[in-house]
């Protein structure tokens, strides 16, 4: 079963060795080369704090579960502290093909759960696979051209 970007924000992180509530999903790192979730992102600026995909014992529908708050931690890099500011999260977005041409504006982003492999962007009524994303920054998201729109200007 999928779930979204979107769903998973605002959802609880939990220890599950002190069953301590440590924050709530502000949004998700993702690794478009990879096509997968890189982080949690936790909290927002200076107090965010990221958890790995691979710390995740598991990504619940009610909570986001870490075994220990040992799995927390700072941004380490530019690119991560761009993340815990917001500059990196994909939902609202553009989506650009590889071209140039305007797709939309990246609604939610579908994803297993289990994994963290991303399997759909969804920009307005359509949707996307996840291997047609060639690259993702703080300025758009960047899809192979096959999908780019018809050129209805001849009709």
């Amino acid at each position: 079963m999928s779930d979204s970007f979107r769903r998973a924000a605002g959802r609880k992180v939990l220890s599950r060795t002190s069953a301590q509530v440590l924050g709530e999903v502000n949004h998700l790192l993702l690794d478009a080369q990879r096509g997968k979730i890189a982080a949690v992102i936790i909290g927002r600026g200076k107090n965010a704090q990221l958890v790995e995909w691979a710390q995740l014992s598991g990504f619940g529908p009610d909570a986001v579960m870490v075994s220990d708050e040992s799995a927390l931690r700072a941004p380490a890099d530019d690119r991560e502290r761009s993340a815990a500011d917001g500059k990196l999260e994909q939902v609202g977005k553009r989506a650009l093909t590889e071209t140039g041409n305007e797709l939309g504006t990246i609604d939610d982003i579908t994803f297993d759960p289990d994994t963290g492999a991303v399997e759909m962007l969804l920009i307005g009524d359509r949707e996307i696979p996840a291997g047609s994303l060639l690259g993702s920054g703080s300025y758009a998201a960047i899809v192979d051209a096959t999908h780019d729109p018809p050129d209805r200007s001849h009709t």
